[in-house]
């Protein structure tokens, strides 16, 4: 029995007779080999290479020395990587065929000269404005260096650029043109927010206006409808007044100008405070005020006085429709 750890693919080895079963890849667990057998072993696992100067990292896989070399238009250019590759597992056996356990070396070499030769294809401004793209194509590159013999041994999974280091001098050029492109920027997005602001403020203007064209509408339709119904509140009350004089001039056989006169001591008992003073002859003044009980003693005397024509009885009822028995009128005889 042989076994291959996780996270591994193993190839049989005969130690006796140095012959290896390239044909079957072995995944990870124990399987029935033979004697004088055992495994040669892979990693299954993604594998990560660093090309990097920064100590402050902390290291993850095999780490080497930065890459150093020319942009197109040669500047010196000093650049940090980072990639991750997976072997295959149909191609583990050949690629030991091909480099017995010595592919890591390979890899190594390649890789490396991919990424100086795929660098120095690039302008110095590229690798500062399109570093996400410049990535993406080193990646792809990588990626086909991995082929030998038309046999793609391995996979690259990922390729980041740690750090691109340029000339300090090209360095504070590109930041300053990044900055003016930046405030570039930050002043088309103010003019915008500005012009939003304006059209905001025509909206809010239009809005408020529809607002009080509307409160226009209801004010003049609540006045409208208040005014009729005062009318029509002025109008019944009109008619039912024209209606009591009626009355009253049929009751107390009184002329036009009695009548008149009947209407102007009534209105009386609608004012505050009023007072009325009558009769000027010695003994006869007479003061009513409004604000004490009501006046009946002598009422009859005085209504036949101010009329002559209505007899005591048939005064009673007008006398009640306009209040003359009401509290609020005090007589003092003077």
């Amino acid at each position: 029995l042989g076994a291959v750890p996780p996270l591994y693919y193993g190839i049989r080895y005969n130690y006796f007779n140095k012959f290896a079963d390239i044909d079957n890849v072995y995944g990870a667990g124990r399987h029935f080999i033979g004697p004088m057998n055992t495994f040669v072993i892979f990693p299954a696992s993604v594998q990560n290479i660093e090309f990097t100067n920064e100590m402050r990292l902390e290291p993850s896989g095999q780490r080497y020395a930065a890459l150093h070399t020319r942009t197109k238009e040669g500047l010196a250019l000093h650049m940090q990587v980072s990639l991750q590759y997976a072997l295959r597992a149909s191609e583990v056996g050949k690629m030991y065929a091909e480099f017995n356990q010595n592919y890591e070396e390979v890899f190594l070499s390649t890789i490396r000269d991919t990424l100086i030769k795929a660098a120095a294809e690039y302008k110095a401004s590229q690798l500062w404005k399109e570093r996400k793209e410049v990535g993406r194509e080193m990646k792809e590159l990588v990626n086909a260096s991995l082929t030998f013999f038309n046999i793609s041994f391995a996979d690259c999974w990922g390729l980041q650029l740690m750090s691109v280091e340029l000339p300090r001098s090209f360095d504070a050029s590109i930041v300053d043109t990044q900055v003016k492109s930046q405030n570039i920027s930050t002043m088309e997005f103010s003019q915008k927010a500005t012009r939003i602001r304006a059209e905001t403020d025509v909206f809010k203007s239009e809005y408020n206006r529809n607002v009080t064209v509307i409160l226009a509408k209801a004010d003049a339709n609540y006045s409208l409808v208040v005014k009729k119904a005062k009318a029509n509140a002025r109008s019944k009350t009109l008619a039912v007044e024209a209606r009591v004089m009626k009355k009253v001039a049929q009751r107390l056989r009184l002329s036009g100008s009695d009548l008149v006169a009947f209407q102007q001591y009534a209105a009386i008992q609608m004012l505050e405070n009023a007072s009325v003073f009558f009769g000027f002859d010695q003994g006869t003044q007479v003061l009513l005020r409004n604000g004490g009980r009501g006046l009946t003693a002598n009422r009859d005397r005085r209504l036949e006085e101010d009329f002559g024509h209505a007899s005591a009885a048939n005064t009673a009822e007008p006398a009640a429709m306009y209040g003359s028995t009401h509290e609020g009128w005090v007589r003092e005889e003077l």
